[in-house]
């Protein structure tokens, strides 16, 4: 054994001498790693983009209707919502837009159609709202929130459409009488 000049000792013996590097056992755990990593991020990546395709309209139709609701009190004016089968969205107006799923697009035949709901006698129940036929192309709600009664129906081209009825207040949907 040798002393340097900087006071280090140097072995001349090559067994005792440290190794530098990696064992390939290290590099093939480590690509394998890396390729792990990566096979979770495509997956989760690839489920982003597939995302569109499992939009909820009844979700979709519950956030135009708060959109339109707060529009109208925000404003201080009044605003609609309909279904534009070109786009295939929910719009309200003034200015919002609200993308449905390709079962709603212009070649599709998937639509929401707006139905108003009778008067109320009182505060009793609404006549017979689920199965009325007062169609209607938008439907209004006043600087107040409030809007007429009024039922929604989801047809998204595949089975039997869902009717929804809503409160005139809310965008909570009404149990059938």
């Amino acid at each position: 054994m040798t002393t340097l000049e900087t006071g280090l000792r140097v072995s001349k013996n090559k067994a005792s001498a440290s190794r530098a590097g990696f064992t390939l056992l290290e590099i093939i755990l480590v690509f394998a790693l890396i390729a792990l990593a990566a096979s979770v991020i495509i997956a989760n990546f690839t489920t982003f983009l597939n995302f569109e395709d499992r939009v909820d309209p009844e979700e979709t139709l519950r956030a135009a209707i708060r959109s339109a609701r707060f529009q109208a009190a925000s404003g201080r004016g009044e605003a609609t919502l309909r279904f534009e089968k070109e786009t295939g969205a929910l719009v309200v107006e003034p200015g919002e837009r609200f993308p449905l799923n390709p079962n709603f697009a212009k070649e599709s035949r998937g639509e929401i159609r707006f139905y108003l709901v009778p008067p109320a006698e009182g505060m009793g129940p609404f006549p017979d709202a689920v199965r009325t036929q007062l169609e209607t192309k938008e439907v209004r709600f006043a600087p107040d929130r409030s809007s007429s009664p009024f039922v929604a129906e989801i047809d998204n081209g595949q089975g039997t459409p869902v009717r929804l009825v809503f409160d005139p207040f809310s965008s909570l949907v009404r149990s059938p009488e």
